[in-house]
C-alpha cells in the first residue's frame, strides 16, 4: 500500500490540501490551513494506524513533522520499517 496514495486519499475525502502541486500538498501544514480540526486529528491517527498496522506514540503526535503531509508520511514509513522487523 503506497503510503503517499493512502495519506492524499485521507485529506481528499475531507477536502483536499491546499496547493497547485504535490509537493505544496505534502509541505502544508495541514492543522495552520484548516484543512483538518482536532476531531479530524483523532480520525486520521485511527485510519492511518489501522490502515498500516502501526501505533503513532505521543513524540510521533508532538513533532514538527507530524504537521505536515510529507513529515506524517515519513513517520508512518519509519514506523512500518520498525514493524517489519
Amino acid at each position: 500500500m503506497a503510503t503517499t496514495q493512502t495519506v492524499l486519499e485521507f485529506f481528499d475525502k475531507r477536502g483536499g490540501l491546499p496547493g497547485e502541486t504535490l509537493e505544496q500538498k505534502l509541505a502544508c501544514h495541514f492543522l495552520d490551513a484548516k484543512a483538518i480540526d482536532s476531531m479530524g486529528i483523532v480520525e486520521m491517527v485511527s485510519e492511518l494506524e489501522e490502515a498500516f498496522g502501526i501505533r503513532f506514540d505521543a513524540d510521533d503526535m508532538q513533532s514538527e513533522e507530524f504537521q505536515t503531509a510529507r513529515g506524517l508520511i515519513g513517520i508512518i514509513d519509519r514506523l512500518r520499517a520498525q514493524a517489519a522487523g
